[in-house]
């Protein structure tokens, strides 16, 4: 029953990638990893400094999350907390947990890891909407607390009294020097089996936004080529999601939920138009330095014609065009450009796949899918693919996005993408569009941005080979 040192070493080394500005180190990681048991990992989930000390945040972000740690990180260089092996909840008053623990991990700054059982299972850790975190003999505080000066200055009644937990002969004088007076205070989400990603996974934090913000705010194509801004092309079957890629990057630039495409269920395609979408940045009143093309949906015998397909991928077709399943475009065809310039090429495509139905993909789709990549492959445009609806693939991902990279369900459709367009696997971007949600969350965006930024390190490559 116990954890291996090397598999605790890599928990720690995957707990750092997820939790960047928490306060725990590597070796109060393995402590906590040997008390709580074998195959453990820790999610950060309320971080008193960061979210606020406001018993409604508390709950907002950790009620019905499952087991968790809280740790007190007090003034004087102690730092302690407790385990709970149930979910937090708004209401319940007085309830009992035998599995639950205090402890202490550090004494004026001095390495001191001690746990305390529970010896009094009757009614030991407190539910309500107006308390935040609140064991027997440990209490944080209640409706909204305030920093003062330096410090929070945690409810410090009953501290490690030794009434319902086992603290032997320590008490709050040497756990806590008598104060619970603390510069942070942080909830932790503990679930079994190592974090063990199939794919890196990015830094879950508002900075990991602002930076993909800031390298796509700042993006230029090549001026010697003189491209203004390049062409990401969005093809995939209808229902894939094309027209939510364009919503959800939209809604991230503008900062709220926002609809620019028509996007939905239909039978048949919402997008009969060849469209490029512009961005516009709010902070500068600028665009964006690329398009979003949306085209018609790919679907059985209403396929958009190959030769329209060619023509759009070098240049003639113009903007607002409407697709004709029947016939394709000539140069007959009104604003049809009969001497296109790389400005008006695409530069990268992007196949958006619905990942809930890859494995039942119309074999046609799939056909057309692959024509389409071979005129890529002849014209050396870059190739790419955004797998959509993450969330209907994996129920753990649809509670919280950040589980993507930890999903082997996931991994398997992604793994499946590849091999049924034959990319590398790399070259597969999970990302959620925003459909359901009523407000932006920073995980469905860093999903889509850090996609993006992919399609335009693409195009940039493309630009530099023609150049």
């Amino acid at each position: 029953g116990h954890v291996k040192y090397s598999e605790l070493q890599t928990t720690a080394r995957d707990f750092k990638r997820e939790n960047m500005g928490c306060c725990l180190k590597d070796r109060d990681i393995l402590q906590l990893s040997s008390w709580l048991g074998e195959d453990c990992h820790f999610k950060l989930l309320y971080k008193i400094s960061r979210d606020g000390g406001s018993a409604e945040k508390f709950h907002e972000l950790c009620d019905n999350k499952g087991p968790t740690v809280t740790i007190f990180y007090n003034t004087d260089n102690n730092v302690y907390g407790g385990y709970l092996s149930r979910s937090w909840q708004r209401s319940g008053g007085w309830i009992t947990d035998g599995s639950s623990f205090l402890f202490q991990l550090y004494s004026n700054r001095k390495w001191n890891p001690n746990m305390f059982e529970v010896k009094d299972t009757e009614s030991n850790v407190y539910f309500d909407e107006d308390h935040g975190p609140k064991f027997e003999d440990l209490n944080s505080f209640s409706g909204i607390i305030e920093k003062t000066s330096d410090y929070y200055e945690m409810i410090k009644d009953d501290l490690f009294r030794n009434s319902y937990y086992e603290t032997r002969d320590n008490d709050a004088e040497s756990i806590a020097n008598g104060h619970n007076n603390v510069t942070d205070l942080e909830v932790y989400l503990v679930k079994e089996g190592l974090r063990k990603p199939w794919q890196e996974p990015p830094v879950w934090e508002p900075q990991t936004l602002e930076s993909l913000k800031k390298f796509i705010g700042s993006f230029e194509p090549n001026e010697e080529l003189n491209v203004p801004e390049v062409n990401i092309l969005l093809v995939g079957q209808v229902g894939a999601g094309k027209s939510s890629v364009v919503n959800t990057i939209n809604s991230i630039w503008k900062g709220e939920i926002s609809t620019r495409s028509w996007a939905g269920s239909s039978e048949h395609s919402l997008t009969t138009s060849f469209t490029r979408y512009k961005i516009r940045d709010p902070s500068t009143g600028t665009y964006l330095k690329f398009r979003l093309c949306d085209m018609r949906g790919l679907e059985g015998d209403m396929n958009v014609k190959s030769e329209d397909i060619a023509s759009l991928l070098d240049g003639h077709i113009p903007n607002k065009y409407k697709f004709n399943p029947a016939a394709p475009a000539t140069k007959d065809t009104p604003g049809f450009v009969k001497e296109p310039t790389i400005k008006d090429m695409i530069h990268t495509v992007v196949f958006v796949i619905d990942g809930s139905n890859v494995e039942v993909m119309p074999d046609e789709i799939v056909k057309k899918l692959k024509d389409i990549k071979e005129m890529l492959i002849v014209r050396d445009i870059p190739l790419m693919v955004f797998e959509t609806k993450i969330d209907k693939v994996c129920s753990e991902v649809d509670k919280d996005v950040e589980e993507v990279f930890y999903s082997e369900t996931v991994k398997t459709s992604v793994d499946k993408v590849a091999d049924v367009i034959a990319i590398p696997r790399s070259h597969v971007f999970p990302i959620k569009n925003y459909e359901k949600e009523g407000s932006l969350q920073t995980g469905i965006s860093i999903l889509a941005l850090r996609a993006l930024k992919q399609a335009l390190l693409f195009s940039e490559d493309f630009l530099e080979n023609q150049s």
